[in-house]
């Protein structure tokens, strides 16, 4: 993998803009070394905090990244320069365009050594508190978008997450675990290490692996976990203690609910839970009412198939989350002949005549 292949991927995910088979392209890479996940870690640290350009006057910015430039041992008029380039200041999130790595490579040598360099880490402290909260030193990221959101957590372990999730996890694990919170949908694809657990925690359910793929959707009322991978010990909390715990197998669901005690187990079919990740959306041979519960989910709609001759027919396809369901519905017609409707609140899917 070449190396300017490697800086257009780490460009795309600090974006937010790389789909689901470069994130794990990506994925695979920092696993290869601590060098990598420092190097991911070092840029994405600078960047998020030069994001933060609007509270800070640009006298304040320069005199900080000139900080950052001494520590680093970077040329002075080398680093002047990279001060004025707009490359290395992006716009706030809603006026983001992809960023192109700068040619000289100091985007690469300047997150190396932020990293390496404790004093690095306290240039841009203006604003940092968004991320942090200093009483536990945990980091708190918000998936504000309609979109899911990708992120690399410190044990190289990576997570998808839906949108209005919201998942905290601490700047360092400890050695004998690692503990993540959650609020909301995530897909999580956890390191594997014998000597230290990983485990979601939520107001209803623990999650304790070793290293796995699973799926959870937490939210106050009602608790699910989905295993693709692996296996999972899954604990019921009741007033912030472990009550009752089962052993999820690949392919089961465990589900846990305010209004009753227990912890319910099904099998289940793994796309319809975990799709909603992926960039695409790719159907093999599934029932139409298992694509709508699917399409449903996505895009977070009340779906409805009023007649019973069409629930079962299956069929094939691939479709983009950025296609509205107007389009996809198009797709579908075109399969297997189908009427379809808003009426304002929901839509409705009937056979054609």
């Amino acid at each position: 993998m070449s190396e300017k292949h490697i800086e257009e991927l780490i460009i795309r995910f600090i974006e937010g803009s790389c789909p689901d088979e470069e994130m794990r392209e990506l994925l695979d890479w920092v696993r290869e070394s601590t060098e990598h996940r420092d190097t991911l870690f070092g840029m994405k640290d600078i960047y998020d905090r030069s994001r933060l350009r609007e509270r800070m006057t640009d006298e304040q910015i320069e005199a900080g990244w000139m900080r950052l430039v001494a520590e680093c041992g970077i040329p002075e008029e080398e680093g002047r320069a990279a001060a004025r380039t707009e490359e290395y200041y992006p716009q706030p999130v809603e006026e983001r365009r992809t960023i192109t790595p700068p040619r000289s490579g100091l985007w690469r040598r300047i997150g190396w050594s932020v990293v390496s360099t404790a004093a690095c880490l306290a240039i841009f402290v203006t604003g940092y508190h968004l991320l942090r909260d200093e009483r536990t030193e945990w980091i708190t990221v918000a998936n504000l978008t309609d979109n899911q959101r990708h992120l690399i957590l410190p044990d190289g372990s990576a997570v998808w997450l839906n949108d209005g999730a919201t998942l905290r996890y601490p700047q360092q694990f400890e050695k004998n675990g690692r503990e993540v919170r959650l609020e909301g949908e995530a897909f999580f694809d956890i390191v594997r290490d014998e000597t230290s657990p990983f485990v979601v925690r939520s107001k209803l359910l623990l999650v304790e692996v070793l290293g796995t793929r699973f799926n959870v959707d937490a939210s106050d009322s009602k608790a699910q976990v989905v295993l693709e991978s692996g296996s999972i010990n899954l604990g019921r909390i009741e007033n912030d203690r472990v009550v009752r715990q089962v052993m999820l197998q690949p392919g089961e669901a465990g589900q846990v609910y305010s209004s009753h005690d227990g912890i319910d187990v099904e099998q289940v079919d793994l796309m319809l839970y975990t799709s909603w990740k992926d960039y695409y959306l790719v159907i093999k041979s599934q029932c139409l009412g298992d694509v709508v519960r699917m399409l449903a989910k996505r895009y977070r709609t009340d779906i409805r198939i009023d007649d019973a001759r069409i629930r079962n027919e299956r069929f094939s396809g691939r479709f983009s989350q950025d296609q509205s369901l107007d389009e996809i519905f198009g797709v579908i017609d075109l399969m297997m002949p189908i009427d379809y409707r808003f009426d304002g609140e929901s839509w409705i899917i009937t056979a054609k005549n």
